[in-house]
């Protein structure tokens, strides 16, 4: 697998948007700790064990908070993960929030597990290219063929369907808020 260039979608005002690449994975399980048996992104599943995305992209920073249009009772976090001394780890070290990926409320280890947050979906975005069938090979990954496909059945890529919603109250933190001025020291947003 490829990455990509980050598109617009989620917050438009997301640093990672158009500046680096990577590919998304939900991290999110059911409440058996297993994949949802339906997919938003489609009819086949690449299964990646976290243990090792975290091998080969252990740096982990803070990316977007959203909400989709028309869903605002659903929120995502996107999580950027990064091999180090990359470039997407350079950039995101100097504008992204770096997690501790021991303690976190999203994604972190405990006791020799991999613990992901259930109050909100936790999207990861990989920054590395991965060599899926050497992974297969390895036991690390797997392929689900003929998915089950729940909402649009693809990604958006930056579409009107991956945009952040406007005015929600927990996520548009922008929002009925006003912008800091202070001409001559800092930059106005």
């Amino acid at each position: 697998m490829e990455t990509y260039l980050k598109d617009a979608s989620g917050d438009s005002r997301s640093p990672i948007n158009g500046e680096i690449c990577g590919l998304f994975f939900l991290a999110t399980v059911n409440s058996h700790g297993q994949p949802f048996p339906y997919s938003p992104f489609g009819d086949t599943r690449v299964l990646v064990r976290t243990e090792e995305v975290l091998r080969l992209t252990p740096n982990m920073f803070f990316a977007d908070f959203n909400c989709m249009r028309n869903k605002q009772h659903i929120h995502h976090v996107t999580i950027v993960l990064t091999k180090p001394g990359s470039r997407a780890d350079q950039f995101c070290s100097g504008c992204l929030p770096r997690l501790d990926a021991n303690c976190n409320p999203f994604l972190y280890r405990k006791a020799g597990k991999i613990w992901v947050s259930s109050a909100v979906f936790v999207d990861v975005f990989v920054t590395e290219d991965l060599g899926v069938s050497g992974m297969i090979e390895r036991g690390v990954a797997e392929i689900e063929y003929y998915v089950q496909t729940r909402g649009l059945g693809k990604t958006s890529q930056g579409g009107e369907y991956g945009v952040k919603s406007a005015g929600c109250e927990h996520c548009d933190i922008f929002s009925n808020r006003p912008l800091a001025s202070n001409p001559g020291i800092y930059d106005v947003y």
